[in-house]
């Protein structure tokens, strides 16, 4: 049986998103009975010097510019493109490729809670207009299961990520 303090531990994890919390923490445990730790906001943590401090550089100054080339290279960004008729473009890569540039995202997102970078947040902006753009009415967004494989929605549930997106 799983522990009740856990759980609800787990459940606060699952509910809160950092954009939506005081302070730009990553867990608001503020209302929580059980927690023995106290919410620090990202932006109160500073990694100055030494191995990590060498690996954030990498990871700002090479790696998620580099994530990017090559995200536009795979025709990533493309399929979101083609669907606000913004590109005539064919769908490019695996079901699952719309999570990519998700996760490029989620890069950034925790680098600008660091510090100030102008560049990808204008970067991150225009891509997030991008993506929005081609959401449905209805929130639906899947660059697979639109358009010409609207009619296989939520029929591919064994390699699919449209739960996993849904959530």
């Amino acid at each position: 049986m799983l522990n009740p303090r856990l759980l609800l531990a787990v459940i606060a994890f699952a509910a809160v998103s950092h954009a939506q919390t005081p302070a730009k923490v990553i867990l608001n445990l503020d209302k929580s009975p059980y927690a023995k730790l106290h919410n620090v906001p990202v932006s109160a943590v500073r990694i100055t010097d030494g191995f990590w401090a060498e690996r954030r550089k990498t990871n700002v100054e090479k790696s998620i510019p580099t994530m990017l080339e090559l995200l536009e290279e795979h025709g990533v960004m493309d399929n979101f493109r083609r669907i606000t008729g913004a590109k005539n473009a064919a769908r490019l890569g695996p079901v699952y490729t719309d999570s990519d540039i998700y996760k490029w995202m989620e890069a950034v997102a925790y680098v600008l809670q660091s510090e100030s970078r102008p560049d990808l947040e204008a970067t991150f902006d225009r891509l997030t207009d991008e993506i929005v753009a081609a959401q449905e009415p209805s929130g639906y967004l899947n660059t697979w299961f639109q358009d010409e494989r609207k009619s296989k929605r939520f029929s591919e549930m064994d390699r699919a990520h449209e739960l996993y997106w849904a959530t």
